[in-house]
């Protein structure tokens, strides 16, 4: 079958559809979509190229670590031990964009950042060395070492600012740099003008402003050494969780789920209390300064931590969240009560084939480990890119011409390192490392890695429906005993599947929802198309249209039963996250120190986030298994529907339970 829908093709799948003797599914059948799978796999090849291209032009080490103006990674190669990035004379960074990048001072890597004040009318100190160039000669006169950019003309103190010296003074405000600002005011530089607070206040926003553009990997990176231990024990909660809540299931389907329904609400009234507190505490502190240079937490993303805005709308958004799930309780009780006996025949079907669980396992790790995979290619990928080499501090005696332009080379003009120094003719003229460069080809293939992401990620989540839908329909259509089939029917699913339906799996992964026809009942979710596909061997598309007339027969007898159960697993699954997310927040908040600079190096917002998502992630995996288990028994019943009429000649195949909810007659 091709990847789009043909109405000859979709014609012959119905014409073999409607069988009154169809007691499971049907093993006559062929290989569908295939052209969808061959366009999986060329474009999986050529994701490989992808990776291979990024791990041989990448270094991560760039993303962790600054560089120097050589364009050596500080801690690493010939700077080993050296993590911290010294700059001479941070008012050359005064007004410069961080986007763009290139400070012309000179920069080095230390082993430590300078803890006192020091400057070269001083002479020379002992404690001078280790922030000048590697192999100064240190017996040359103080002015001349200063004149050469050999050594710094002034030293202050400061604090490593993820692996950038950033004085103490631009981090915080001017009510407490009285004393500081004095001492600066006598310092000379080496043009041999005054240091200025203002100048070096710009050159701090500079450094602070580059951190915040290096991106979120690297801040993400900063902050694991800290808190990784956190983040595996909130994942390790959400499954323990996730799996006493499948194991309340099992033992008792109608008190578990009530357990859920009362508690879900109540946790997010517990947020919104705690929203409200949250918002009283940032609305009673102090605002930060504005002459203060924090770093990025107070500049981006993780300012609204401190916003009591957020917190404000934090607390209305979940409190709305919290009527509105008690009105719909109320709305639906009713119905809540249908759903729990269609969640406790997917208890039924899950609890005779006890291997359908390593389904879920099998998803989530193969999931880890392709997100690992695509992070782990976006990272050399984001530090693929070439050394650019700048020109700064020219002079009017420069003699060298820039072949590119056909002038004389001029401040911020692009130069080769091996040749500028020998070839120029102004004494003080440099040729440094500006950033690395990110050619147009890198954007192309990390739009390339984050869409093969995506594609594969849905392709195990539908492959894994594929599979649980037939051993599912399997179980469904057997009569009394014969619905014990231990471990066949997963076995036999997997079989047909890889098998035959690859490429349907391939092409439902694209296509999240497939909308029915103009006059349909409802849109036809991926699953359901996976459903009749795992059962009767039809193509995405002719499911899609089998599935849709289904409905249109038979839908509103138990339409809205499908959709509460759907609700009801959605609260339990915001239930589980929301516990993981307070015992997370209470554990990482008793860390949380009020300074700019703890709260920049924690960067707090990243591992909230990622604690939730991930938490989601684990919780949806072993959830999916009861999700398809109703989605599969909601589309069986209705065949069921459409093929019996509960007579003795053709009895339903449901239980007398089912019969009873749907309110049918037999005879």
């Amino acid at each position: 079958m091709d990847c789009v829908c043909l109405t000859n093709k979709l014609a012959n799948e119905s014409e073999t559809y409607y069988d009154p003797s169809y007691k499971g599914p049907n093993n006559k059948r062929s290989c569908t979509d295939v052209t969808c799978l061959l366009l999986l796999i060329t474009f999986s090849l050529g994701w490989a190229g992808v990776a291979i291209y990024a791990f041989a032009n990448g270094n991560p080490a760039r993303l962790i670590h600054p560089s120097n103006s050589e364009g050596e990674i500080c801690g690493k190669g010939n700077q080993t031990g050296k993590p911290n990035l010294l700059y001479f004379d941070l008012t050359w960074c005064a007004g410069l964009p961080a986007v763009v990048g290139g400070c012309p001072t000179t920069q080095i890597c230390v082993e430590e950042c300078p803890r006192t004040y020091w400057n070269s009318a001083q002479g020379k100190s002992s404690d001078l060395d280790p922030f000048c160039v590697p192999g100064t000669n240190m017996t040359t006169e103080m002015a001349q070492l200063v004149e050469e950019r050999s050594c710094p003309a002034y030293i202050l103190p400061s604090k490593s600012v993820l692996g950038r010296c950033v004085p103490t003074f631009g981090l915080v405000s001017i009510e407490e740099t009285g004393r500081a600002e004095a001492k600066m005011n006598a310092i000379k530089k080496e043009d041999g003008k005054f240091l200025q607070a203002k100048s070096l206040r710009e050159g701090v926003g500079y450094v602070m402003d580059s951190v915040d553009t290096s991106g979120p990997f690297e801040r993400f990176l900063s902050y694991l050494p800290e808190y990784w231990w956190i983040i595996l024990l909130s994942f390790i909660l959400s499954l323990i969780l996730s799996i006493i809540w499948s194991v309340l299931i099992k033992l008792k389907v109608k008190p578990a789920i009530w357990i859920i329904i009362v508690l879900s609400p109540s946790s997010f009234l517990a947020g919104t209390v705690l929203s409200i507190l949250r918002y009283s505490q940032t609305r009673e502190q102090n605002p930060i300064q504005k002459d203060t240079y924090s770093p990025p937490d107070i500049n981006s993303l993780t300012s609204y931590w401190n916003n009591k805005s957020t917190w404000l709308l934090c607390g209305i958004v979940m409190g709305t969240i919290t009527l509105t799930i008690l009105i719909l309780i109320s709305c639906l009780f009713k119905q809540i009560n249908v759903a729990i006996k269609l969640i406790k025949e997917a208890s039924k079907a899950i609890n005779s084939m006890k291997s359908v669980l390593i389904i879920p396992l099998g998803k989530f790790v193969a999931r880890v480990l392709l997100i690992f995979w695509f992070m782990t290619i976006a990272i050399f990928l984001a530090t693929s890119g070439l050394h650019e080499y700048r020109v700064v501090d020219t002079c009017s005696s420069e003699t060298y011409i820039n072949t590119a332009t056909g002038k004389m080379f001029q401040v911020n003009d692009i130069c080769d390192q091996n040749t500028f120094v020998e070839k120029t003719g102004c004494p003080r003229a440099q040729c440094v490392h500006h950033k690395f460069g990110h050619a147009n080809l890198g954007t192309v293939m990390q739009v390339w890695n984050f869409f093969g992401m995506v594609w594969i990620l849905m392709f195990i989540q539908s492959l894994g429906e594929m599979i649980m839908a037939g051993a599912f329909a399997e179980w469904y259509w057997k009569e009394g005993m014969r619905r014990c089939l231990s471990s066949a029917g997963v076995w036999s699913s997997l079989r047909r599947t890889c098998r035959y339906h690859l490429g349907t799996v391939a092409l439902g992964s694209l296509v999240p929802w497939m909308c029915c026809r103009k006059n349909s009942f409802r849109c036809i979710s991926r699953s359901s198309s996976f459903i009749i596909t795992a059962v009767h061997g039809n193509s995405f598309c002719g499911g899609r249209k089998t599935c849709s007339n289904l409905l249109s027969r038979n839908g509103k007898k138990l339409c809205y039963t499908q959709r509460v159960t759907t609700f009801i697993l959605f609260t339990g699954k915001l239930f589980i996250v929301g516990l993981v997310a307070a015992a997370f927040f209470a554990t990482s908040s008793s860390q949380v120190n009020n300074s700019p600079v703890h709260i920049q190096q924690i960067y707090q917002i990243v591992p909230i986030l990622t604690c939730i998502l991930g938490s989601f992630a684990i919780t949806s995996s072993l959830f999916s298994l009861y999700a398809m288990a109703v989605d599969t028994i909601y589309v069986c019943i209705l065949e069921d529907l459409d093929k019996h009429d509960g007579s003795s000649r053709t009895p339903y195949c449901m239980n007398s339970d089912m019969v009873n909810i749907l309110q049918l007659e037999t005879s």
